[in-house]
């Protein structure tokens, strides 16, 4: 996972604060794999009701999302190279297209994605409002919105895919750094180029680009960009999202009622009528819980799709973990115990070897159905056994295998 190219661009950076490069941190396997997964991501896409969210065409600098239709009515496949594929929609024009939000349309996509990144999370910690990825595509020259910030607190990691050269200039400039985000595009680009970092990036390097530092890329020759967007929120933003999720969760600290309020009670009297203990508490269960479904899915903020696997047939059979993305358990209730697989929270009757099973799946051992009975039964019946394989299998948490030649099914 070039951990070691890893850690260099984050000191480079000064952890994501600066603008940095790093040669080849994608293998060229990487660089294949990233392309092939970017076709189903697109088909998957494809699918949807309504197209005009998520993706943005241009057409020599020009918005067009007319173009949006043209590609669902002929999809990318994986017999066709995506340059191929766009020689056929845009024929010789100056083309740019944009995908937001990848890891909606492809669980192996999230996997591959969450893989490359591991040894960012190791090294530079887990942002609080998670990972998210887009792409770019195209010949379309510079990029059409002009030189610009990404938005607050996302900063972003650009692993050029190519296959040709990527131009790509950065002004980290105090002038330009303290311009508030959305307030300024700039599109006198020939003018501001002499103040700026030049970098060429070749397939496979990566750049990271931080939320305040204005940039723009030039792609004159068809190539592909994915982008890693850091997600690190204002404060403000991340309490108040955390105050509302706090309150959908429901929790139940107290039994007492509150008081009326005299008319004539002054306004110290509210210090008594809100227990900060209490909130503290709650906000806390409520973090907790963010933080292990991020971590169950690997930094990933948007949760696997569900998918329509079934138990195999034959209890021959065992199962794993994916080490990318480890279960996690929430043993607090007396009565039930939550796990976290793939960012899913699954509710479960409460077992004392429920953890040691855990562990288990998450250091990678196969497990059988057999000895997951064993250790279970009589606490679970066999229906509960089998229903925490089926949900672990549908959020993809799981691999199954059969026992006589571990063939993965």
């Amino acid at each position: 996972m070039n951990s070691s190219i890893w850690k260099s661009l984050i000191k480079d950076s000064n952890t994501l604060s600066k603008p940095a490069q790093a040669k080849q941190l994608l293998s060229t396997k990487d660089v294949i794999e990233i392309k092939l997964l970017l076709i189903k991501v697109l088909r998957d896409f494809f699918t949807k009701e309504n197209l005009h969210i998520g993706m943005k065409t241009y057409i020599n600098n020009e918005l067009r999302n007319d173009f949006i239709e043209k590609m669902a009515a002929n999809p990318p496949n994986l017999e066709h190279s995506l340059e191929d594929w766009s020689q056929q929609i845009f024929d010789d024009q100056k083309f740019g297209m944009i995908l937001i939000g990848l890891e909606e349309y492809s669980n192996s996509f999230s996997e591959k994605a969450a893989t490359i990144v591991r040894p960012l999370l190791e090294n530079a910690g887990l942002p609080l409002d998670g990972l998210s990825f887009l792409f770019f595509m195209g010949n379309y020259g510079f990029t059409p919105f002009g030189i610009h910030k990404e938005s607050t607190g996302e900063d972003g990691i650009l692993f050029h895919l190519g296959p040709e050269m990527k131009e790509f200039y950065t002004w980290d400039d105090p002038k330009y750094n303290s311009i508030e985000h959305n307030a300024k595009v700039f599109h006198n680009i020939s003018e501001m180029l002499p103040e700026a970092k030049a970098y060429q990036l070749e397939p496979g390097d990566a750049m990271v680009i931080p939320h305040s530092v204005y940039h723009i890329g030039n792609t004159p020759k068809f190539s592909l960009s994915l982008v890693l967007d850091y997600v690190n929120p204002p404060k403000d933003r991340f309490e108040n999202a955390l105050l509302k999720k706090t309150a959908e969760e429901a929790l139940v600290n107290q039994v007492e009622y509150e008081k009326p309020i005299k008319l004539d009670s002054p306004q110290s009297i509210l210090n008594e009528v809100i227990d900060l203990n209490s909130i503290q508490k709650k906000m806390e269960i409520t973090l907790a819980r963010k933080i292990l479904g991020l971590k169950s899915n690997g930094g990933i903020r948007r949760i696997s799709n569900k998918i329509s696997a079934r138990i195999p047939q034959k209890e021959n059979f065992s199962i794993k973990g994916k080490e990318i993305f480890p279960i996690y358990l929430d043993a607090k209730d007396s009565k039930q115990t939550m796990i976290f697989a793939r960012g899913h929270r699954i509710v479960l009757k409460k077992h004392p070897l429920l953890p040691q099973l855990i562990d288990q799946l998450n250091d990678g051992e196969y497990v059988t159905l057999a000895s997951i009975k064993q250790f279970m039964e009589p606490i679970w019946d066999l229906v509960e056994v089998y229903n925490f394989i089926q949900q672990l299998l549908i959020v993809e948490a799981i691999i199954t295998a059969d026992i006589n030649n571990k063939k993965l099914a």
